[in-house]
């Protein structure tokens, strides 16, 4: 299964408790990408795939 699909196929098992716990890490990760100047310039944008692939990755 390649990474898309298996992020994808976590996403759709997730309660709603824990899409809003990841909704509010992907916020909180946001705050802080923004407070680094030298990455802030380029408006990089977190969303819960991201946070699920990176995760994922180190499982």
């Amino acid at each position: 299964m390649d990474k898309q699909n298996e992020t994808r196929r976590v996403m759709i098992t997730l309660s709603d408790q824990a899409i809003a716990k990841l909704d509010q890490l992907v916020a909180e990760k946001q705050r802080e990408l923004n407070q680094i100047p030298e990455l802030a310039k380029y408006n990089l944008r977190l969303n819960k795939s991201n946070i699920l692939e990176a995760w994922l990755s180190k499982q």
